[in-house]
């Protein structure tokens, strides 16, 4: 008996915009997840396209050092206030951790359900509601109000700025970012521009918008994400028959619980179609839920005699037109705001839209009718 477990992660494969004259920049150019640690940016103009997750974390570390900083931002993001966020953890809670039985679960329990679990109801759509593209239910509204006082708060000394960083899409149907105060700061440096024009074309010395203004540069870094909706690439997979697993899913994947797909036996996906969570609990979390499952597989293998499961294809499709029919119900599904929860089609190939509850209860062991054993 072999199995197959594939851990490769999605979200590390940079995405390389397609911009006009993007190569012929002739100065350091680097995407932040290929970060090029021999540049150094002290004293230099550079220049950031992106202000989602990745970029809103490396940008407030690398403002202070640079001479002028120019931020190029499609789509601005929805900030959650964390006050806490990247305290130091101290003494006294590390000592509850390491000696206190059961507080490490209680604690991780109470940060699922309180920031987590809880606030999954707010992305749900209504149907009848009145205020839409804005938000998608009454109570998506109320979150989208709070945390428009939020940016307001942070950019009070800076209203010429509030117009740019406040979303017009409803919160939670693109990635929300934690922010403890640190990109208001950032933005608000005499150092430090952001643009939302157009880019037009990058040339060697720098980018030019589509009002023809040239924003020239020193460095050039894409903070552009990742190509997450192409799973499992650049590997060649082969299943029964042959068969290859991209021209199987021909730019659409899915598979059941995340982790089967029907005519590849003993294929098993971590992080895979369908497991990435919005607003409702944490991806190491699923992970150890795939972890169990997987291992439950595999001891079910032996514990039949069996070499091989295949996931029933009609057990795998009615799986897929569940988490479809739910996705399209959640504001990521509703709201046309780009975002890389969704493929090229447009379907929502990323998203877990139940509670995380579902997922663990869905994966404490295999059950051998879902599987073609052989």
């Amino acid at each position: 008996m072999n199995a197959v477990v594939s851990a490769v992660g999605q979200l590390n494969r940079p995405n390389m915009p397609a911009i006009e004259g993007l190569e012929s920049f002739a100065g350091p150019s680097f995407h932040s997840a290929r970060w090029d640690h021999d540049v150094d940016l002290a004293g230099k103009r550079v220049t950031v396209i992106g202000t989602g997750a990745s970029a809103m974390q490396f940008i407030p570390e690398i403002a202070p050092e640079v001479a002028g900083l120019t931020i190029f931002q499609r789509t601005p993001a929805w900030l959650v206030p964390s006050p806490d966020y990247h305290d130091v953890v101290t003494d006294n809670q590390r000592w509850l951790f390491e000696h206190l039985p059961s507080y490490t679960q209680w604690f991780r329990l109470w940060l699922f359900w309180r920031t987590h679990e809880g606030l999954l109801v707010a992305a749900e759509d209504d149907p009848q509601w009145e205020g839409k593209p804005a938000s998608v239910s009454a109570l998506n509204d109320m979150v989208r109000m709070a945390l428009t006082g939020y940016l307001t708060e942070q950019f009070a000394d800076r209203p010429d700025l509030l117009p740019k960083v406040v979303p017009d899409y409803p919160p939670i149907s693109k990635r929300v970012v934690r922010d403890n105060g640190v990109w208001s700061a950032t933005l608000t440096r005499d150092n430090v521009e952001l643009v939302t024009d157009r880019i037009a074309a990058v040339t060697p010395t720098g980018v030019v918008t589509a009002d023809g203004t040239v924003h020239d540069t020193d460095v050039l870094i894409l903070g552009t994400g990742f190509t997450a909706s192409d799973f499992l690439m650049p590997m060649t997979v082969r299943g029964t028959g042959g068969a290859d697993l991209h021209a199987t899913w021909a730019g659409d994947a899915r598979a059941y619980l995340g982790m089967t797909i029907p005519g590849f036996p003993n294929l098993f996906c971590m992080y895979g179609p369908n497991t990435n969570i919005v607003i409702n609990g944490s991806i190491i979390f699923f992970s150890e839920c795939e972890a169990n499952y997987i291992t439950g597989s595999v001891r079910m293998l032996a514990e039949h005699g069996a070499r091989s499961m295949d996931v029933r294809t009609d057990v795998h499709d009615a799986f897929g037109e569940r988490i479809d029919a739910a996705n399209a119900r959640m504001a990521w599904g509703v709201s046309s705001v780009n975002s890389w929860y969704k493929n090229a089609s447009g379907r929502v190939s990323q998203n877990w839209p139940f509670p995380l509850l579902d997922y663990w209860r869905a994966t404490r062991a295999p059950e051998p009718t879902d599987y073609h054993l052989g």
